[in-house]
């Protein structure tokens, strides 16, 4: 008798962990949300999030909808999904500066701010005269005590629109290193 009821327990535990494996396995799809298997290519993972434009339940593959979900996901402080819609979105879109500052603040909330730099300065050289992408990596380089490399990106920030909030912002970050 207790060697049938392990024998059920084994077989359920096997089960389980199969689809824990296998759940596992298809999350961890390739850039184009497909599963490599042999050197074939499984059909695209489903894609599931409540109130955004997803085609028959798979992840977009335009700017728009990935920026979209990006931003759901920095907004849920789930940074590691934001990075990986982000970083499609500046793959589709190389101009979006957007994703570029989003994407450079993710990967600093990760504990990534040499990337996170690294993208920020993409998107300055993108976007030269968007302030906000300026404001963010006076941010970052200010976080990792950087402030001599921090000065010039706030300056930026405050030079192109002194009273707006992200200028406002950025002379208040001046204004505290001094």
């Amino acid at each position: 008798m207790l060697s049938e009821d392990c024998g059920k327990w084994t077989s359920a535990a096997v089960a389980v962990l199969a689809g824990v494996f296998m759940m596992a396995f298809l999350s961890c799809s390739s850039g184009e949300n497909t599963v490599e298997m042999s050197g074939e290519t499984a059909p695209p993972v489903p894609y599931m999030e409540e109130g955004l434009p997803l085609q028959s339940g798979r992840l977009p593959d335009d700017a728009e909808s990935l920026a979209m979900l990006g931003e759901k996901y920095f907004r849920e402080n789930r940074f590691i999904k934001a990075i990986e819609m982000f970083e499609r979105v500046v793959k589709l879109d190389p101009d979006n500066v957007d994703a570029y500052n989003d994407l450079g603040l993710a990967y600093h909330y990760t504990g990534r701010s040499d990337i996170a730099v690294d993208r920020l300065r993409m998107g300055a050289v993108v976007g030269p005269s968007y302030q906000r992408i300026w404001l963010s990596l006076g941010f970052v380089l200010l976080a990792e005590g950087r402030p001599d490399d921090a000065r010039p990106a706030l300056q930026r920030a405050v030079e192109l629109d002194p009273d707006s909030g992200a200028g406002r912002e950025a002379k208040s970050m001046l204004d505290g290193m001094k």
